[in-house]
């Protein structure tokens, strides 16, 4: 064989490899996708059934699974449980990841009634990435809570101006 055959033949084993792994990420954040719906629904039960399932091949999807895993715990008023996942996933490298852990931390602090706790954790997600509704929506719950309204309906207001498409 060639020189130029075996890289041909190497370069197309590389790019059959890539194909799988691309087809395999796809199949997680489907199936993430869908957890996501069923935790939505507040259908638990499939929604740890389904994740049981997963298969997980790195620590990305591993925060992404202990990030779902969080929220079902938060949806059980399992607030101690929750925390403990979320904080799995504090120290990660992936901005989105981060973003979630900082909404999940927040709404496990808004629970507690640290609510000085919520703010930072909910201002921290929203710094990361400003295009999230959860975030804003419990810095404003937080925001009434200790009593500052006015700052509570303009975060409100700002939300609803800037996504009229979704339900605030």
């Amino acid at each position: 064989m060639t020189m130029i055959n075996k890289k041909i033949c190497l370069f197309l084993f590389l790019f059959s490899v890539i194909g799988i792994q691309s087809t395999i990420a796809d199949n997680f954040n489907s199936d993430l996708r869908e957890i996501r719906s069923e935790i939505n629904r507040d259908n638990l039960q499939d929604a740890i059934k389904k994740i049981k399932k997963i298969k997980i091949s790195n620590e990305n999807e591993q925060e992404r699974t202990d990030l779902l895993f969080g929220d079902i715990y938060l949806k059980i008023n399992q607030i101690d449980k929750a925390e403990e996942f979320y904080q799995k996933t504090f120290f990660t490298s992936n901005e989105e990841i981060e973003a979630k852990t900082f909404i999940g931390l927040a709404e496990v602090r808004l629970a507690q009634g640290k609510l000085s706790d919520a703010i930072k954790y909910a201002e921290q997600s929203i710094q990361i990435n400003s295009n999230k509704i959860r975030p804003k929506i419990i810095l404003a719950i937080a925001k009434t809570r200790i009593g500052e309204g006015e700052e509570s309906i303009k975060i409100l207001n700002e939300l609803y101006e800037n996504r009229k498409d979704a339900e605030v």
